[in-house]
C-alpha cells in the first residue's frame, strides 16, 4: 500500500485526475455537530460506514467523537473495520450461505459483531455455525416498518422469530432493527417528521410486545441522516444508524438535508477546446461515468463559476462556458460538486483530505469494492 509522502502538501490543483477530493473542515464541522446533537441524548449513534466504504480514518473519528459502535452494509465492511481494530460492528443486513456464515462466525471469534435476521432458516444456520466454532454471536430480528425490502412484520411474526434466535445456541438475542429506507428521496422534507415517527413507532410497538412475552430486547437500532433527528426523539428507540450526515452530497441537501454541508468534490483537468464554430463555448474535461455516480442526475460545478456541465459519457464531460469560464484551457482544473456520494466514493481508492485546499492526508478506501 503507498504511502503517498509524495502527495501530501500538495495544493489540490498539482494532483492528477479525476480525483476525490475531501474538505476536512466541512467534515469536521459535520462530525461535531452530529456529536452535539446526541451528546445528552439517551438514544446513541451508531454511523453506517457503507457511505464511506468502511475506511478506517473516517470510522476512529466517528468513534472518537462518541459513537457507541459502527454499522455497515457488508460482512467485507465489517472485516475491515474489523483489522483496523474496530470491535463493536452491527452488520444490518442478513449473512446467508455457508461461505459468508463461515466468515461472520470467524469475525465473531475476535469482535463483537451484531448481525440481522429475517428468517427462521437462517437462524439454524447461524446457530449451527457459531456452536461449531466455539462462539456466541449477537443477533437483531430486522422489522419491516414500511421499506418494503428485509425484515419480518411487526409484532407477533417478530416475536416468533425473535423467540427462535433467544432458545438457538451460539445465539444471543440483543433486539431489533428497522430502517425507513422509504422516507429518504421519495418523501419531501415537509412529510418526513409524520411519516418517520408512524413507521418507527412499529419499531417501539414491536418492542413492548416482546417485553410483554417475557423477552428483553436491549437494541432498538433505526433511523438514518434523513430522519435521525425525528426517530431519536421516539420512546424506545436506544441508537441511531445514521451515516451521510458526515460526508454530505448535494441530493441529500435538496431533499431537505441542510444542517451539514457538503464535503466531497471531483477535481477534472480541462483536455481540450475545440476549435470548432460551434465549440466556442464548449471545454471537455477528464471526468466521465466511470468517475463520478450519476444516479441522482448529473454534478454541478463548483469552479469555475459561469461552466455548466450538460453531458457525461464514459471518460469525458462537456461543459458549457459562460463569463469568466470561457478563459478555460487545457490543463485546467474543473471542481464537481459530489452529487451522489455512495455511489461515487466506491469508484476511487482513495480520499484526497485537503486543508485550505492543501493535502494535509490521503486515505486508503478498503471497503471499496468488497461487495460481499
Amino acid at each position: 500500500m503507498s504511502t503517498h509522502e509524495y502527495e501530501v502538501g500538495l495544493h489540490k490543483n498539482e494532483l492528477d485526475t479525476p480525483a476525490l477530493l475531501l474538505d476536512l473542515p466541512t467534515m469536521e464541522n459535520n462530525l461535531r455537530r452530529m456529536a452535539d446533537f446526541f451528546q445528552n441524548s439517551e438514544v446513541k449513534l451508531r454511523p453506517h460506514v457503507k457511505l464511506h466504504k468502511a475506511t478506517p480514518a473516517l470510522a476512529h473519528k466517528q468513534l472518537d467523537a462518541g459513537a457507541i459502535g459502527l454499522t455497515c452494509a457488508k460482512l467485507a465492511e465489517a472485516e475491515v473495520l474489523a483489522a483496523a481494530g474496530i470491535k463493536d460492528i452491527l452488520i444490518a443486513n442478513q449473512i446467508v450461505g455457508a461461505r459468508k456464515i463461515q466468515r461472520l462466525v470467524n469475525l465473531a471469534g475476535y469482535t463483537d459483531v451484531i448481525v440481522a435476521v429475517d428468517d427462521f432458516d437462517n437462524v439454524r444456520q447461524l446457530s449451527e455455525a457459531a456452536v461449531a466454532r466455539g462462539v456466541k454471536l449477537r443477533v437483531l430480528v430486522e422489522v419491516d416498518i414500511g421499506n418494503g425490502r428485509c425484515g419480518v412484520e411487526p409484532c407477533g411474526p417478530a416475536l416468533e422469530l425473535s423467540r427462535a434466535v433467544a432458545r438457538s445456541p451460539g445465539l444471543l438475542f440483543m433486539g431489533l432493527m428497522g430502517y425507513d429506507g422509504h422516507l429518504t428521496f421519495q418523501v419531501e422534507s415537509h412529510d418526513r417528521e409524520r411519516l418517520a415517527i408512524e413507521a418507527n413507532s412499529l419499531l417501539v410497538e414491536t418492542r413492548s410486545y416482546i417485553e410483554s412475552a417475557g423477552l428483553e430486547v436491549p437494541i432498538v437500532s433505526a433511523g438514518g441522516t434523513f430522519t435521525y433527528k425525528y426517530v431519536s426523539q421516539i420512546e424506545g428507540i436506544t441508537e441511531i444508524q445514521a451515516g451521510t450526515y458526515l460526508l454530505m452530497d448535494t441530493a441529500f441537501r435538496e431533499k431537505g438535508v441542510t444542517e451539514f454541508d457538503c464535503t466531497l468534490t471531483v477535481l477534472s483537468t480541462v483536455i481540450s477546446r475545440p476549435n470548432r464554430p460551434d465549440a466556442r463555448d464548449l471545454a471537455v474535461i477528464d471526468v466521465g461515468r466511470k468517475s463520478i455516480e450519476l444516479f441522482y442526475g448529473y454534478p454541478e460545478v463548483k469552479y469555475p463559476e459561469g461552466a455548466v456541465l450538460y453531458s457525461m459519457p464514459q471518460e469525458h464531460s462537456r461543459l458549457r462556458l459562460d463569463g469568466n469560464a470561457r478563459d478555460l484551457k487545457p490543463g485546467d482544473k474543473v471542481e464537481l460538486w459530489v452529487r451522489d456520494a455512495n455511489g461515487t466514493i466506491n469508484l476511487y481508492d482513495k480520499f484526497y483530505a485537503l486543508r485550505n485546499d492543501i493535502v494535509e492526508a490521503v486515505w486508503e478506501i478498503p471497503g471499496r469494492g468488497k461487495a460481499t
